[in-house]
């Protein structure tokens, strides 16, 4: 913690006893007056640019309280820690040196959380939202089970959020269409049920999309055809059905379609057939009619 200077205000305190007054003898008391003043007025000049130093100089950084704390809220979560990467999650050492953990240069606020592979287990700290700098949340291939924290769906700077591979249960948030930076959704490999969020179709930076190997139902919700952006798009193995929105047709940067395991049925729209940046396109184990289109010229 920084020192402070002693306040001249507070009655408690005393000058120095070198400056303390003493009874002067007739013979010497203007000469020893002048020479006390003096000393007493230098004094002062130099407490007063100490205290102008203290004022003006740069704090040491120490980052924000709000996020340690809701890393530790994410880490009094975790139930199981095989590789014991929670024990440098400690008071020695500044948050943004634990592992898993990097901070904005500036500012010292959470930016990333990467945690990839690392025989993690527990649940989803609602917390995780207090984390408002996040920009990368990535959770691939632990054992994180539960539901998805609504509160994620404030994380207003998020850009990535990658949980492939754990045991996440319960549905999609519908909120996370808030999080309009976002470039890249992937839970493939998770226990999702419900319901595809019509409202991810507001995302329009998206450029991944994945939900493969889930217990998702419905149909493919016709908004996500407004995803502009959209590069690469999974629902493999799931539970679905309605049919391919025809907007789907007009995804031009779309390179791979994977809807491979549904009860998915209707046709595929004529327009996916001039997408020519597609180079993985597996519709396969639906109830799907491939109808090729006829070439204008007859071939």
């Amino acid at each position: 913690m920084m020192s402070h200077a002693p306040s001249f205000t507070n009655p408690s305190y005393q000058l120095p006893t070198c400056f303390m007054l003493m009874e002067p003898s007739k013979k010497h008391f203007q000469a020893s007056s002048s020479f006390f003043l003096l000393t007493l007025l230098s004094f002062f000049n130099l407490q007063g640019l100490n205290l102008l130093s203290l004022a003006t100089a740069s704090p040491v950084v120490r980052g924000n309280d709000t996020d340690r704390q809701a890393l530790l809220q994410f880490k009094a979560k975790i139930t199981g820690d095989q590789l014991n990467i929670m024990e440098s999650w400690n008071s020695s050492i500044h948050f943004c040196q634990w592992i898993g953990v990097t901070c904005g240069r500036k500012h010292r606020r959470v930016t990333k959380l990467k945690l990839r592979i690392l025989k993690l287990s527990g649940s989803l700290s609602p917390y995780i939202g207090n984390l408002s700098f996040l920009r990368e949340l990535d959770l691939a291939g632990n054992s994180f089970y539960n539901q998805i924290p609504q509160e994620i769906g404030g994380l207003r700077r998020l850009e990535v959020l990658y949980l492939v591979n754990n045991s996440i249960s319960g549905e999609i948030p519908s909120n996370l269409s808030a999080c309009s930076k976002l470039i890249l959704v992937d839970m493939t490999n998770n226990q999702l049920t419900g319901e595809i969020p019509s409202l991810l179709g507001l995302l329009s930076n998206l450029k991944v999309l994945g939900f493969n190997h889930n217990r998702l139902i419905g149909s493919i919700p016709l908004s996500l055809g407004n995803l502009s952006s959209l590069v690469k798009f999974g629902l493999q193995n799931n539970a679905l059905s309605g049919i391919i929105p025809e907007a789907f047709g007009q995804l031009r940067n779309l390179s791979f379609f994977t809807i491979f395991g549904n009860a998915i049925s209707g046709i595929v729209p004529v327009a996916m057939f001039n997408l020519s940046n597609i180079r993985g396109f597996d519709i396969g184990t639906n109830k799907i009619q491939v109808i090729i289109p006829k070439h204008p010229k007859g071939y």
